[in-house]
């Protein structure tokens, strides 16, 4: 069921990009072949194929492909007959490594492999100059190589449940990225390098083996989303304070025994998260974080039991009144 509503999210995905420029999308070969100089995207998932039609090469103009769920073993090489080719999607397929065997692919910038059973990379992903976008969650990689920083091109890099442990100095050299997502993984420390990726717009830590932030997180100016759900973290750095861009964090289920002060002047934070701790007392300063407008304190057990329950109780209240919505049962 999870995969029928993936592969539907994923056509969708594609038909609102692709509209807007009045492309139409081919999913059947046949009627692609037909009109070979205009088919620009075709969809091709799940039909069960091992490999890809050779018909594809006909299709010159073709810019995106979508192989997801599938039986493909193997990184189509034969694609490189499609010289205009600009994403590729092989999630959900047969795949056990990231080798593309040909250095054709000058134009790919998106290519998505999620979901398949890959163990690790493959230096020729490095010969990829225009590579933007890399997407290798839900595989079997434990460790990222030390020529990743040859993938400067990167933009964004989604390693989500994998069984990585250590993010290599070469990564903090990755000076492009704007959004890196390593969820469900064994990361126990971040490097006080991560200020080197100072374009950096989301960062999404959640269910790793994270006990401390460096105080060098500060300095990513351009901050926006930051998720460290399902941690280890009893604190945040002092100078968090610094991170004027942030609009969206989330710390919930760590091990928080305060409030952290340092978020109450974030200017900018619409969305704050820090259920599941072991609050006990809400800061009156939310009142002022004027462009919060919603705020999540589920499972923390002793904000209503005690000598704080009915101040607590009453912030919330005026909280409320302030338009912000406050999620606090369990079943919210």
């Amino acid at each position: 069921m999870k995969k029928v509503v993936l592969i539907l999210l994923l056509i969708l995905h594609y038909q609102l990009i692709y509209s807007q420029n009045n492309y139409k999308i081919y999913c059947d070969i046949d009627d692609a072949i037909k009109n070979k100089d205009s088919v620009i995207i075709l969809n091709l998932s799940d039909l069960k194929l091992k490999k890809v039609p050779k018909r594809i090469k006909h299709f010159k103009n073709l810019e995106v492909i979508n192989l997801s769920n599938n039986n493909i073993v193997r990184f189509p090489n034969s694609l490189r007959k499609n010289k205009k080719l600009k994403e590729v999607n092989l999630n959900m397929n047969s795949l056990t490594n990231t080798r593309i065997r040909s250095k054709k692919f000058r134009k790919l910038t998106k290519l998505s492999m999620a979901k398949n059973n890959i163990i690790k990379f493959n230096k020729t992903l490095a010969t990829l100059p225009s590579l933007k976008n890399l997407n290798l969650a839900d595989n079997k990689i434990d460790e990222l190589p030390h020529y990743i920083d040859k993938m400067n091109s990167l933009e964004v890099l989604i390693l989500y449940k994998n069984n990585i442990k250590i993010l290599p100095a070469d990564f903090y050299n990755l000076n492009n990225l704007r959004e890196f997502d390593i969820y469900y993984n064994q990361i126990t420390n971040i490097d006080s390098d991560i200020q080197k990726l100072n374009k950096i717009e989301r960062l999404y830590l959640s269910f790793n083996k994270i006990d401390k932030i460096p105080v060098t997180i500060c300095r990513l100016k351009n901050l926006k989303y930051l998720y460290m759900q399902g941690n280890l973290l009893e604190e945040i750095p002092l100078c968090f304070t610094e991170l004027k861009s942030l609009e969206r964090l989330d710390i919930k289920y760590n091990k928080f025994k305060y409030f952290p002060e340092e978020v109450l002047t974030l200017e900018n934070i619409m969305e704050l998260d820090v259920s599941g701790n072991n609050l006990s007392l809400l800061p009156r300063q939310l009142l002022n974080l004027k462009k919060l407008e919603l705020l999540m304190i589920r499972d923390n057990p002793l904000l209503f039991k005690g000598n704080n329950k009915i101040y607590n109780q009453q912030l919330i209240k005026e909280l409320e009144s302030n338009k912000i919505i406050v999620k606090y049962l369990i079943n919210d």
